[in-house]
C-alpha cells in the first residue's frame, strides 16, 4: 500500500475534489451520522455467507470514511496518521479476503449444480461490477487525487481468471473413449470440441442469468473459447500432417465445429460474425490443397480398380450377373455411391463450399473416358460374352446420366458437358453394335422393299422381316427395361428409316394410278404391322406410326397442287426432309411430268425457307429424314 505522506491529498484541496466527485462517492451525511449506523452483519459474516455484495458495500463505506479522513484530518495530525495507517492496513487485507472468495465463486462458474451456488454466482458478479463501477468514477482523476488502491481493475482480473479457466478446462478435456478412431489428433480435438460445447451450454443454462444482459456474457466465454481452440488447432496445423490428420482437421474446422455453435440453444446467445476464423488463411489454404489432392488420388485409384476388375471379368470370359433375369453391373451402384460419398465428404470437409468440391468431380469425367474405352475394347473384340457385357454397360449409362443432371451443382459446366457427351458417345456405340449386326443381318430381306415382288405380297415380305427382327429382339430379354425401351426405339427409328431408303432406291416405278393405289395401301398395311410389332415389343416412338402414311398420301395424290400442300404438312412435320427425299419419293410416280416435278420441287425449297424461319430450331425426336441416306 502507498504510504500516507505520498498519497494524502491537502485538506486545503478537499472542497475542490469533493465538489469535483460529488455525488460519485461520498455520503452527505456527515461522519458522525455515519459511524453511529449499526450493521446488521459484520463484514465477515458477509464473507462467510457469500453475500458479496453486502461484503462490497461494507468495505466501499470504509474506504470512503477513509479517504474522507485522508482530506479532513480528525483531532491531530498524529491520531490521523494512526488511523490511517491501521484502517489502510484492513482495508488492503479484507479487499484482498473479499476477492479471493469472489474469485474462488468464479472459477466454479462452469460447475453450478443448484440455485443456492447460482445465487453465489450472482453475488460475485455483481460485487465485481460495483468495484469496477468504483474504479470507473475515479476515471480522470490524477494519481496524487485518488485513493492509492484506485484503480482495483477487478473486471480485468475476471476477465483474466475466466481466460485461465476456460484454457484449463480445454487443455485437462478427457479424451473419449466412444470416439472410434486409430488418431491420437482426431481424439484430441473431438475431446476439446465437446468440452467447448458442454461448458457453452452450462453458460447459456446456469451461468448467462448471473450476469446482467448488458455484459453479454454468452458472447465472452464463447470468444474465450473461439481462441483457446483456434490457438490449439494452429498449434496442431505448424506439423506436416498426415492426410488423415488433415482431413480431421479441416473437419473439425468446417463442419463440426460450426455445428457446435449452430445449436439452436448456442447459436441464439451469441453473434458468430464476431469470432475470427479458426485457422486464417495462409495456414487453412495448404491444408485444403493436401486434402483435395489426396481425395483426387484416391478418388482416381478407386474408380481404376473399379473397372480393371470389370475389364478383367469380361477378357476371362465371365459373363455378368444376371439379377431378375437382367444382366448387372455394379459399377452403376457403386461408382456412384461412392463417387458421391467422396463428394459429399469434401463439401462437408470444406463447409460446404461446392466451388472447391467441383474441382474433385473432374475424376468422374476421366472415370467416364476410360469407361467408354473400355466398352469400345468389348465391341470391336467381339468375344462371347461381349454382347452380354455391352448389355450390362448400356445398364449404366443411364444411372450415370442421371446422377449428373441430376447433380449438376457438383459439376463445373465444362466437366458436365463432357460427361454427358461421353455417355451419350457410349450409348450410341452400344445401340450402334446391336442395330449395325441386325441391319446386315436383315440385308438380303430389305432388297425386297419397293420391288416387283413386295408389290406382289407386301404383307408377306413385311412379315417375313418382322420375323427375323423377333428372333434378334428377343436377345435384348436381359436389358434392363428403361434401356431396351430406349434401343428399340432406336431400332424402330432405323428400321423405318432403311425401309423408306429401299423404297426409294429401287428403281420400280408405279406408272399409273392403280399400281399407286396399290403401293399406298401396302404402305399404310406395312406401317401398321411394323408400328404394332415394335412397340408391343418396347419402343416408345410412337410419332414415328405417321411417316408411312404420309409418304403413301403422296404416292395416291395425281393433282400436283395436292401434292405441293400434303408436302408442306410433310416438311412441317419432318424439317430434315431434303428436297432430294422428295425428288427420289416422288419418282416412284413415273406418270409425273418433269415440268410438274420442277415446280412441286420448287414449291419444296420455298417451303423449307419459310419453315426454318419460323421454327428457331429442330426438335430432335422429329428428326428422321436424316437417317435416309440416298446419293
Amino acid at each position: 500500500m502507498t504510504n500516507k505522506s505520498s498519497s494524502a491529498i491537502p485538506v486545503a484541496n478537499y472542497p475542490k475534489m469533493k465538489q469535483k466527485l460529488g455525488k460519485l462517492i461520498f455520503p452527505k451525511k456527515n461522519l458522525k451520522t455515519r459511524v453511529n449506523i449499526t450493521e446488521v452483519r459484520t463484514f465477515h459474516q458477509n464473507l462467510q455467507l457469500r453475500h458479496f455484495v453486502d461484503a462490497g458495500k461494507q468495505l466501499l463505506n470504509r474506504e470512503h470514511r477513509l479517504f474522507i479522513l485522508k482530506q479532513e484530518g480528525i483531532e491531530s495530525r498524529k491520531k490521523l496518521i494512526e488511523e490511517e495507517d491501521d484502517s489502510e492496513a484492513k482495508l488492503a487485507k479484507d479487499y484482498e479476503d473479499l476477492l479471493k472468495s469472489v474469485m474462488e465463486t468464479l472459477e466454479n462458474s462452469l460447475d453450478l449444480h443448484g440455485v443456492e451456488e447460482q445465487e453465489e454466482l450472482k453475488e460475485a458478479v455483481q460485487a465485481i461490477l460495483n468495484e469496477e463501477e468504483q474504479d470507473i468514477q475515479w476515471e480522470g482523476f490524477k494519481e496524487t487525487e485518488r485513493p492509492p488502491w484506485r484503480p482495483r481493475r477487478c473486471k480485468q482480473k475476471h476477465d483474466a481468471l475466466l481466460e485461465r479457466l476456460v484454457q484449463s478446462r480445454m487443455h485437462e478435456a478427457q479424451l473419449d473413449s466412444s470416439v472410434e478412431t486409430h488418431s491420437a489428433l482426431h481424439k484430441s480435438i473431438i475431446s476439446k470440441a465437446k468440452q467447448c460445447k458442454e461448458d457453452l451450454l452450462k453458460v447459456v443454462t446456469w451461468v448467462k442469468s448471473c450476469y446482467p444482459e448488458q455484459e453479454n456474457v454468452c458472447q465472452l466465454y464463447a470468444t474465450l473459447y473461439h481462441k483457446t481452440f483456434s490457438d490449439e488447432l494452429r498449434a496442431v496445423a505448424k506439423f506436416e500432417l498426415c492426410d488423415d490428420d488433415c482431413f480431421d482437421l479441416l473437419h473439425s474446422v468446417n463442419f463440426y465445429y460450426p455445428s457446435i455453435l449452430n445449436d439452436s440453444r448456442i447459436k441464439d446467445a451469441i453473434d458468430q460474425t464476431q469470432l475470427e476464423p479458426l485457422l486464417p488463411e495462409d495456414i487453412i489454404g495448404p491444408l485444403e490443397e493436401q486434402f483435395l489432392t489426396s481425395i483426387e488420388n484416391n478418388l482416381s485409384t478407386w474408380l481404376k480398380e473399379a473397372l480393371n476388375i470389370e475389364e478383367t471379368a469380361w477378357k476371362t470370359g465371365k459373363l455378368p450377373e444376371l439379377r431378375d433375369q437382367i444382366y448387372f453391373c455394379p459399377l452403376k451402384i457403386d461408382v456412384i455411391q461412392f463417387f458421391h460419398g467422396m463428394v459429399t465428404s469434401v463439401q462437408e470437409v470444406l463447409g460446404g463450399d461446392e466451388t472447391k468440391a467441383q474441382r474433385v468431380t473432374s475424376q468422374m469425367s476421366n472415370f467416364l473416358t476410360d469407361y467408354k474405352t473400355f466398352n469400345q475394347k468389348v465391341i470391336k473384340e467381339k468375344q462371347t460374352n461381349s454382347e452380354a457385357v455391352v448389355m450390362a454397360n448400356l445398364s449404366c449409362i443411364m444411372p450415370f446420366r442421371d446422377y449428373i443432371i441430376n447433380n449438376a451443382h457438383l459439376f463445373p459446366d465444362d466437366v458436365q458437358t463432357n460427361c454427358l457427351s461421353l455417355l451419350n458417345a457410349m450409348r450410341d456405340n452400344s445401340h450402334c453394335y446391336f442395330t449395325s449386326n441386325i441391319h446386315k443381318d436383315l440385308k438380303e430381306l430389305y432388297k425386297k422393299l419397293g420391288s416387283s415382288k413386295w408389290l406382289k405380297d407386301s404383307e408377306g415380305v413385311c412379315e417375313e422381316l418382322l420375323a427375323k427382327l423377333d428372333v434378334h429382339i428377343q436377345k435384348f430379354n436381359h436389358l434392363e427395361e428403361k434401356c431396351c425401351q430406349e434401343l428399340l426405339g432406336v431400332l424402330h427409328k432405323e428400321f423405318l428409316a432403311e425401309y423408306v431408303r429401299k423404297m426409294m432406291k429401287n428403281k420400280i416405278r408405279f406408272a399409273d394410278q392403280e399400281k399407286q393405289q396399290k403401293a399406298s395401301e401396302a404402305l399404310c398395311k406395312n406401317n401398321d404391322s411394323i408400328h404394332e410389332r415394335l412397340t408391343a415389343a418396347g419402343s416408345n416412338m410412337d410419332w414415328l406410326k405417321d411417316i408411312l402414311l404420309k409418304l403413301a398420301g403422296l404416292l395416291m395424290l395425281q393433282d400436283p397442287d395436292s401434292i405441293k400442300l400434303e408436302l408442306v404438312n410433310l416438311l412441317r412435320d419432318y424439317p430434315d426432309c431434303s428436297k432430294r427425299h422428295v425428288s427420289a419419293w416422288l419418282s416412284l410416280k413415273s406418270n409425273l411430268s418433269a415440268s410438274d416435278l420442277k415446280m412441286i420441287l420448287k414449291c419444296v425449297t420455298f417451303s423449307q425457307d419459310q419453315i426454318k424461319e419460323e421454327q428457331e430450331s429442330l426438335q430432335c425426336n422429329q428428326s428422321f429424314f436424316s437417317l435416309v441416306r440416298i446419293k
